[in-house]
């Protein structure tokens, strides 16, 4: 009776066993499932917010062509700005950078590169601002000295917005990217991430410099 007891119990034990075996299984199968279609419907999202800004990109690149054959606010023809540096550039070029940098999404960073199909931080910012008529380094250095420094809470879109290892010290800054609004930069960040867009608030924060 003993050795009959003790054999029941072993096959339920085992029983037991696979039973758990295959909840865990089929648990580990519907949380892949689960990854699976949220990574889809996360990419989905992505690529509707990068074809809606490239599209809003793309119509206020048209309207500035339309206005600039027609004399726009800048004037036809004029050879001098109308803007001082002291205030940097106006909302008008910013936008054209800040449109033109919304275009690159998606593009691998290289260190150094300067575009058309890969950017490193200044060199996207360089191009983006090249679009407006404005001439920049590709060098963050001489990039947060290339017009005034402007408060966070006053940021227009096309603002170049900086971040420094120690953000007492201007000497350390390391990244840039271009403000497109609502708190949010368009970057190329560092190898291996394409061009994106990030919150302006990443760690190191040091300021920001509208070019002019």
């Amino acid at each position: 009776m003993a050795t009959q007891h003790a054999a029941a119990l072993k096959a339920a034990a085992q029983a037991a066993v696979t039973v758990q075996r295959t909840v865990l299984s089929t648990a580990r199968a519907t949380r892949s499932r689960l990854v699976r279609g949220l990574a889809a419907a996360r990419a989905r999202v992505n690529a509707l917010e990068i074809a809606a800004a490239r599209a809003a990109a793309a119509a206020r690149a048209a309207a500035a062509t339309r206005a600039a054959a027609v004399g726009g606010p800048s004037g036809a023809g004029s050879s001098t700005p109308s803007w001082a540096y002291a205030n940097g550039a106006p909302a008008s070029a910013g936008d054209i950078a800040a449109d033109w940098a919304l275009q690159q999404l998606g593009k691998p960073y290289v260190w150094a590169a300067a575009g058309p199909y890969s950017f490193d931080c200044s060199g996207l910012t360089m191009r983006a601002w090249q679009q407006a008529g404005v001439q920049l380094d590709h060098w963050t250095g001489t990039q947060w000295t290339s017009g005034p420094h402007i408060p966070i809470d006053q940021l227009r879109r096309g603002d170049l917005v900086f971040f420094a290892n120690n953000t007492a010290d201007p000497a350390t800054i390391h990244h840039v990217g271009i403000y497109i609004g609502h708190a949010m930069m368009v970057d190329a960040p560092y190898t291996g991430v394409n061009v994106r867009t990030d919150t302006i608030y990443e760690p190191g924060l040091i300021g920001a410099t509208r070019p002019a």
